[in-house]
């Protein structure tokens, strides 16, 4: 990807709300005990997230998608240490374990690039993916994803096309 100074500073951002929403979930998970009540589960800790939300405006400043996927990423690798043996998940350190997912899931209206509407054959608006990854050969692929200054806000101007290369 070769994102502006702007949008470098925001994925940053992400990454910093990412990992300390894990690191988080690693401690909360590192004092449970035999005999104990279990570890929150995912549902509990977005409540808990949504309260730590209201609480911290540093954490309220992020994408609450990133931070959300970050538990989502968390309760798939406590399930994986059983099934696949990769172990209990450990702690995120800056600079070395960077790294956030956005799940494009919703949809925005698609357009041509142009950008005027894409219609279906019955004249309705056609709606896409918020986040399109195309593989354009081995090495680079091509991210269609809102920007990282507006993600989430829903406008297909906001749209960027980027190349990332792989390996």
């Amino acid at each position: 990807m070769y994102p502006t100074a702007v949008q470098e500073q925001q994925m940053l951002l992400h990454c910093a709300h990412a990992r300390y929403v894990w690191n988080l979930a690693v401690e909360q998970h590192s004092h449970w005990q035999k005999g104990r009540r279990s570890a929150p589960g995912f549902a509990e800790q977005c409540k808990q997230l949504t309260e730590a939300r209201a609480a911290s405006e540093w954490l309220r400043a992020g994408n609450v998608d990133v931070q959300q996927q970050a538990l989502k990423d968390f309760a798939y690798a406590k399930q994986a240490r059983f099934s696949a043996g990769f172990g209990e998940p450990t702690w995120r350190k800056k600079h070395k374990h960077e790294g956030f997912r956005v799940i494009g899931t919703d949809r925005v209206p698609a357009c041509r690039d142009d950008g005027t509407p894409l219609l279906n054959g019955k004249g309705k608006q056609v709606m896409s993916r918020s986040v399109v990854v195309r593989k354009l050969n081995k090495h680079w692929a091509q991210v269609k994803a809102q920007a990282a200054d507006g993600y989430g806000s829903g406008s297909p101007a906001a749209n960027r096309r980027t190349r990332k290369r792989f390996g």
